[in-house]
């Protein structure tokens, strides 16, 4: 009898230990497996700070200023000089009233010195490691050096120019009693010339305005007294800071191609 409940101690104790055994096991691998958990969540928090800390980084030398027209530009793969210089503000449109008190209206000097201030701004250069961002040959293009620094490279025109030279052309030409007979204005050459120069400046400007296409919209009202409707052009844009553009391209102009 007392052997028989030695044995039966002995099994109970066997299995008590077995049993101990197998908890502290199963709170080994429980603790293992909470601690694997934990590690796991801690290196995906690790991965998502830096992936966003990467984003950040990538956008910031993307565009350091955050510039939307050089963003966009980058994104069509189109250059210009000036691309990181473009500022955007919300503008009110003013029109003169009487339009003719514009000082941009009329054949008086002041207004003709007005467009030669407005219009008639300097080439700039691109560098030869950028010109092939325009995608067009060197073969033909002029070389140039900036005054500055003295880098090389080649001579562009800014386009917000050539077409404000186009508009300055056209308004000229609706003066032909006046500027035909001045000697250094364009309309003062031979009518073919002349014709031709215009119907260059008006496709100039339909595929300049067709490109940029404003939506913005104006309001027409009815004025009492008046038959039909009357549109109102003062309203708020979205414009690029034109006075900045300028102001960079008269800075970093080159000398003209007889200095």
């Amino acid at each position: 009898m007392e052997k028989y409940a030695d044995t039966h101690s002995q099994d109970v104790d066997s299995e008590s230990a077995t049993l101990i055994a197998s908890e502290s096991l199963h709170d080994e691998t429980s603790q293992r497996r909470q601690n694997f958990v934990w590690l796991t969540l801690f290196n995906l928090f690790i991965f998502v700070i830096s992936m966003l800390s990467m984003v950040c980084t990538v956008m910031s030398q993307r565009d350091p200023t955050g510039n939307t027209a050089a963003q966009l530009m980058n994104q069509f793969d189109v250059f210009s000089p000036l691309m990181h210089k473009v500022e955007y503000s919300r503008t009110q449109f003013n029109f003169a009233s009487p339009v003719n008190s514009s000082k941009y209206v009329g054949i008086t000097d002041d207004v003709d010195d007005a467009w030669v201030e407005l219009a008639f701004l300097p080439d700039q250069l691109v560098s030869k490691a950028d010109y092939s961002r325009l995608h067009k040959p060197t073969t033909d293009a002029i070389e140039a050096t900036d005054p500055k620094t003295g880098e090389t490279g080649y001579r562009v025109g800014v386009e917000v120019f050539h077409q404000l030279h186009c508009l300055n052309l056209l308004r000229m030409a609706t003066y032909p009693e006046h500027y035909t007979k001045v000697s250094w204005s364009d309309t003062n050459r031979p009518a073919e010339q002349v014709r031709t120069h215009l119907d260059h400046c008006i496709e100039t400007l339909r595929v300049n305005l067709m490109c940029f296409a404003d939506v913005n919209v104006f309001p027409l009202r009815r004025k009492e007294g008046v038959a039909g409707d009357e549109p109102d052009y003062n309203t708020a844009h979205v414009c690029r800071n034109f006075e900045q553009i300028k102001e960079y391209v008269r800075e970093n102009g080159l000398p003209t191609m007889d200095d």
